[in-house]
């Protein structure tokens, strides 16, 4: 069977994760399209949790040396705001496993970035912007020249007009009227493990990944949104929980606004689309790319069978398939989170009720491992 071409517009951590997966799997070549050179933007301070069957996943993609650049973490503890102090209701671990490993993004990508260029005969980097795309006879136009290909994948932002030409503007929609504040905090703290905070402003998620450092997370009301203040708000939040004589400093900050966004129609003839222009979910079960690394493990798998049959992937079934497999997870998992961060808002003021929910929750041992598992390996695994 001659070999197949694949073509991936888009340089984040989708784009090169899927490139580099797609090249190991099977008989393909893959051009890996981006607007600058292929991995330039690795300046990003944000951090990743990834869960334990992503993270073995992820294993097969990087070298050995930068699997050092993850922090593995046992434990996931969970607090509530009694007022006077904060109240650890609930942890997670599993008979001393790995739960989650937190990597920096800008390591993240510069590791997959890394293994790509040492897979160039199977992979070509190309720097320049697609000017056209059709999806009928599965054609790019770029640098004045057509090529088709047998998959096109779109791994670009929802503001894309090639993602609404395939997707058109059919899509289950939550606003929430919130953002995201992210950070990152120098300590010296002794802190290890993982930690969510669900205080009266929104959830607060943090994310150590060394010894002196870890990524914030904050979910606001979009009533304030100016770098300063949030600052300010956040180390008084901080010093409230880990006592004023701690050394926090906040770097990096930033903010994006939150909303929940999951497509009905993922696929066109012979163009897919993956990552946040798929599906975009609230960062409070820090669940995102993680969704986003089961599609693509869909996506290989499914390709590795029609491989292994002889069958040609243009005009097939694959995708297809594909969305009939993930749509579901992606839908569910969606509204889930959703329904989840809601349910804590309310309580968020309530006192009573909430001393009254979270009495004894952690002793319910089989809840605790069904959420593990969903959250680890998704709802239908």
């Amino acid at each position: 069977m001659r070999m197949q071409k694949v073509c991936i517009v888009g340089d984040g951590l989708t784009g090169l994760t899927a490139a580099l997966a797609l090249s190991i799997s099977g008989n393909y070549h893959v051009d890996l399209i981006s607007k600058k050179k292929a991995g330039i933007n690795t300046i990003d301070k944000r951090t990743t949790a990834i869960s334990s069957s992503n993270f073995n996943f992820l294993s097969n993609l990087i070298l050995k040396e930068d699997k050092k650049n993850f922090k593995p973490c046992r434990q996931i503890k969970l607090y509530y705001d009694k007022g006077e102090g904060y109240e650890n209701f609930m942890n997670f671990e599993n008979n001393n496993k790995n739960l989650m490993y937190i990597i920096e993004n800008s390591k993240l990508k510069k590791g997959i970035l890394k293994n790509i260029k040492k897979n160039r005969k199977k992979i070509r980097l190309i720097n320049s912007d697609v000017k056209e795309i059709n999806e009928k006879e599965s054609y790019l136009i770029v640098k004045q020249k057509k090529t088709f290909y047998d998959l096109i994948i779109l791994c670009l932002g929802n503001k894309s007009g090639l993602i609404s030409q395939i997707t058109g503007n059919r899509a289950i929609k939550s606003k929430m009227n919130e953002f995201a504040f992210t950070a990152t905090i120098n300590h010296n703290l002794k802190l290890d493990e993982p930690r969510q905070y669900f205080l009266a402003e929104g959830p607060l998620a943090i994310l150590p990944y060394n010894k002196n450092k870890f990524s914030l997370i904050w979910s606001l009301d979009n009533k304030e949104n100016k770098i300063d203040k949030l600052k300010k708000l956040t180390k008084f939040k901080l010093s409230k929980i880990f006592g004023n004589k701690k050394k926090i400093n906040i770097e990096n900050p930033a903010f994006f606004p939150i909303h929940t966004e999951i497509k009905k129609k993922i696929q066109k003839n012979n163009i897919l689309i993956l990552g946040e222009s798929s599906h975009s979910v609230h960062p409070i079960a820090g669940q995102g790319f993680n969704l986003t690394l089961r599609d693509i493990k869909k996506l290989t798998t499914e390709m590795e069978k029609f491989s292994s049959l002889g069958i040609q992937i243009k005009n097939s079934t694959l995708l297809n398939q594909l969305e009939l497999a993930t749509k579901p997870e992606n839908l569910f998992f969606g509204l889930g989170i959703n329904f989840t961060h809601i349910f804590f808002k309310k309580l968020a003021n309530n006192l009573l009720l909430k001393n009254m929910v979270f009495k004894d929750i952690d002793k319910f041992k089989n809840l605790k491992k069904i959420a593990l598992n969903v959250s680890d390996r998704g709802i239908f695994t």
